[in-house]
């Protein structure tokens, strides 16, 4: 975490470094307010920590007003410099080609363009991280299934209910599960994000959620680190059965729920090796895994794994870089023969609630087997 964190304020700070440098080449500021501009950013450099810190003191609402502030301006500053060394590259062929082009005018055109073009950015993604897609999938297998032979399966991933996603974001969430009628509801991890003193009144509204079979979760990265005790707490209040390393048979399928790496690090189950022979071992029917991160065991019998994690990258182009280390970072992808990965988008957001061409969403698996006899 102490790596993580030196790593992202080493790059957020170059970044809204490189934001002033570009903002100050064009408007020639006093040496008074050139320095209450970086006293600004660095105010908003290091406004994910003092979210953290008085989430942690319990002071809720000024949480929640610098986080929508300081996570706001994240998306913003971020859109602002992909666009701008974009523009920047294009300039620089456009001069070594025309090289009479005023230099100047150019540049005053990248950033101009650059600041627009990201402001409507921000504007559109936030917007549009509150329109939950409905993504449908069918696989057909030969297990036996109740009723008419079919099992609805919704899962859900990444919602990081927190200082963000809670009151009209949740209800939006929380409605689009019901109008799915699952017969079981997963959740895939990061179900929980944050500290806040009231977060149990959202697991009652989870726990209202009516399925036929029972709801199943896992964790993920982000419960260890908003603390795991109250994280456990959190997802069995809102009905959810926890999986830890552990399996559980319902519906006529069996459920494989491995917990994420960042407890399997630190040996928090004490189950791993026992649960991972039994994942290679399999078993007869139909075996689905729910597995936070989309890594892939090739020693492990499955015909389905739900996972997310990755958000689709939330904000383009970050989508490109989760690629890199999950080369299958969102979708449907077969394996093998009967062997299928799903990885899901994200319900949520994490950081700014914004998201830019990585929409969030649900996902209905309707499991089409034989008619139970």
């Amino acid at each position: 975490m102490i790596l993580f964190l030196m790593t992202f304020l080493g790059l957020y700070g170059g970044i809204n470094f490189y934001f002033f440098c570009r903002l100050k080449s064009f408007f020639h500021f006093s040496g008074v307010f050139q320095g209450v501009l970086l006293c600004l950013l660095i105010g908003l450099i290091v406004a994910p920590i003092l979210v953290r810190v008085l989430e942690s003191l319990h002071f809720e609402h000024a949480a929640r007003t610098l986080a929508c502030i300081g996570y706001v301006w994240m998306a913003f500053v971020f859109l602002f410099f992909f666009l701008s060394v974009s523009l920047e590259l294009i300039r620089v062929l456009h001069k070594f080609f025309i090289p009479e082009t005023g230099t100047l005018a150019l540049r005053a055109v990248t950033f101009g363009l650059s600041a627009l073009l990201a402001a409507g950015l921000v504007v559109y993604g936030y917007i549009d991280a509150q329109r939950i897609r409905v993504k449908h999938l069918e696989i057909r297998t030969d297990q036996a299934l109740p009723k008419e032979g079919t099992l609805r399966i919704v899962q859900i991933s990444d919602v990081h209910v927190g200082i963000i996603i809670r009151n009209d974001r949740l209800d939006l969430i929380l409605e689009r599960i019901r109008q799915a009628r699952p017969d079981i509801l997963v959740s895939t991890g990061d179900l929980l994000d944050g500290e806040l003193d009231n977060i149990m009144l959202d697991a009652e509204r989870f726990a209202a959620i009516e399925t036929t079979y029972g709801k199943f979760a896992v964790l993920g990265n982000h419960e260890y680190y908003a603390g795991l005790k109250r994280s456990i707490e959190f997802t069995e209040a809102a009905g959810f059965q926890l999986l830890r390393d552990d399996i559980a048979r319902v519906a006529g399928i069996t459920i494989f729920g491995e917990d994420d790496l960042t407890g399997r690090k630190r040996g928090e189950t004490k189950k791993g090796a026992a649960f991972q022979q039994a994942l290679a071992r399999g078993k007869d029917g139909f075996v689905l895994l729910l597995k936070h991160q989309p890594y892939i065991d090739p020693a492990a019998r499955f015909n389905l794994q739900l996972s997310g994690h990755t958000h689709g990258g939330q904000l383009f182009p970050f989508g490109l870089i989760t690629k890199i280390y999950f080369p299958k970072n969102y979708g449907l992808h077969e394996l093998a023969e009967n062997r299928l990965l799903y990885v899901s988008r994200g319900t949520g957001t994490w950081g700014p609630p914004v998201r830019v061409f990585a929409p969030p969403e649900i996902t209905v698996i309707d499991l089409i087997g034989k008619k139970t006899n």
